[in-house]
């Protein structure tokens, strides 16, 4: 076993001296690796971090959650009589109750009514879009408030005149002095400013599910003050022309005990609801569902960005083995000379396969530092979020010394087949 590990020892060195007695030949064979390699970390951890980007965002809905939403109904028509002038439709308390008395598999049902409103401070004006929420809703959904604190228990039972808002809210009104005690006109209404959000925002998909208006600040209000002040209809001036609605609920989430009962519980919910509204004037959307496709959909694109980055690798071992058949005629007369000092034809092929994975090792570390340097610059330049994990990095290595060994295996057994006595004449 000794005498084995130092044959490959001094095999190692020598095709060390051979990689250094030609270096720009050397450097030229490993290029191939150095790219490859370096694009497969690259892709790889900028696909991780957009991937743990994009996972955090959703996961941020909460796994056990379903997100039922009030929608507009294609196509609808307003009738004649009675409330004609607004148009109603969505959730009901009615639904909630159901919902509530008939799933055993729900833990908590919580109501939310969203109105867009125009907000003042002064003079200055922003569009906002307001929610009332029960105070356990901003808890889960991670919403951590850095300076003042969230809605309470109490909020609630008064129906307090108490707003929770987020830091660019005030940077969009200009306000320079403490938030905490100031007052905020929502409409015609006055309300204290308690807490301030971290300016963390959730991203455009994770709004788009929780019905928060993108172009809209979001402020948080107690759920029995919005009804109390704001109600069910809502008015929105278009075009000269104003649009009256009635919604009762604009959104329930739906907490399920396990996150085993959700896909369970959405298919129930959707059950009651396709009974009681014959107009498709609601939606589902569940946060679990949307992580594991987008889990899918990754997978797919690192397979993608992978094969991609391989061309460059079997590029590179193509050159390794252009090199390889070179660097036989060069060495012919050394060839001669170790089989007729005893050297075998098995020790022949070892020798040029463990020299390829020599090259295949150097060029995969000098890769790794181009790929980490490439990942270094795209975050610096583009902003973008980049995560590097210790498999990509092993991965990369055992590819680049993998395709470096498959490449040497022909060049390999033609230089082990060669005549000893042919080889010694060689000049």
């Amino acid at each position: 076993m000794g005498a084995w590990l130092g044959f490959v020892a001094e095999i190692v060195v020598l095709g060390l001296h051979n990689l250094l007695r030609n270096k720009l030949r050397s450097l030229l064979t490993m290029l191939g690796m150095i790219f490859g390699v370096g694009s497969v970390i690259a892709m790889l951890s900028v696909g991780a971090g957009a991937r743990h980007q994009i996972l955090a965002s959703i996961g941020e809905l909460g796994v056990r959650n379903i997100i039922v939403n009030s929608i507009r109904p294609p196509q609808e028509k307003k009738g004649d009589e009675g409330e004609s002038w607004a148009e109603r439709y969505g959730l009901t308390f009615r639904d909630r109750g159901l919902i509530e008395e008939t799933c055993s598999s729900v833990e908590r049902v919580l109501p939310v009514n969203v109105t867009k409103k125009r907000v003042w401070y002064g003079s200055s004006r922003v569009e906002g879009s307001v929610l009332g929420v029960l105070p356990e809703h901003m808890a889960l959904f991670g919403m951590t408030v850095g300076r003042g604190r969230p809605l309470s228990e109490l909020d609630e039972r008064t129906a307090a005149h108490v707003c929770v808002i987020r830091s660019s809210l005030l940077r969009e009104l200009g306000v320079l002095r403490d938030p905490l005690g100031m007052t905020l006109s929502i409409q015609s209404f006055s309300f204290e400013v308690v807490g301030v959000l971290e300016d963390a925002r959730f991203q455009s998909h994770t709004r788009k599910a929780l019905a928060i208006d993108d172009r809209a600040q979001e402020i948080y209000i107690p759920y029995s003050t919005s009804m109390r002040t704001f109600g069910t209809l809502s008015v929105v001036e278009r075009a000269g022309q104003s649009e009256k609605s009635i919604v009762e609920l604009d959104q329930l989430i739906v907490i399920a005990k396990t996150s085993e009962l959700v896909f369970p519980t959405s298919r129930i919910l959707s059950s009651i609801l396709s009974n009681l509204h014959k107009r498709r004037d609601w939606e589902i959307v569940i946060p679990l569902e949307l992580l594991q496709q987008s889990e899918k959909t990754q997978a797919v694109f690192n397979i993608v960005m992978v094969l991609i980055a391989a061309i460059s690798l079997v590029v590179g071992g193509i050159g390794i083995a252009n090199i390889m058949l070179a660097t036989i005629t060069e060495r012919t007369r050394e060839i001669g000379v170790r089989r007729a000092l005893g050297a075998t034809r098995r020790d022949v092929v070892l020798q040029f396969l463990i020299e390829t994975a020599v090259i295949g090792l150097v060029g995969g570390l000098i890769g790794c530092l181009f790929g980490l340097g490439v990942i270094e610059l795209l975050v610096r330049f583009t902003g973008w979020t980049a995560l590097v994990e210790p498999q990509f990095i092993a991965a990369s290595l055992g590819i680049s010394a993998a395709v470096a060994v498959v490449s040497g295996i022909y060049p390999a057994r033609r230089a082990a087949q060669l005549d000893p006595i042919a080889a010694l004449r060689n000049e």
